[in-house]
């Protein structure tokens, strides 16, 4: 199960964390948001490096996004993002 983090960010918008990492199967290039969330407020770390929505990441749904990577065992995965 994914760990989540509140983080406010400012009194108007407040963002998640969650650490992804468990999704992470070696052939999985889309993986699910724990809830849904706003679009344009995603934010994917990739190992720690953070990934750009609509080069390396794309967002599919309220919930999920697809990488343009395979993420493989021993890499890590986790993300900000603003809830619906």
């Amino acid at each position: 199960m994914p760990f989540i983090y509140l983080v406010k960010i400012s009194d108007e918008a407040e963002m998640k964390q969650a650490d992804l990492t468990s999704q992470i199967d070696g052939s999985s290039q889309e993986f699910t948001v724990p809830e849904n969330y706003q679009s344009g407020s995603l934010r994917v770390y990739f190992n720690g490096i953070r990934q750009e929505v609509g080069n390396s990441i794309s967002e599919s749904g309220s919930n999920t996004f697809t990488t343009t990577f395979t993420p493989l065992s021993g890499d890590s995965l986790s993300l900000d993002y603003q809830p619906q």
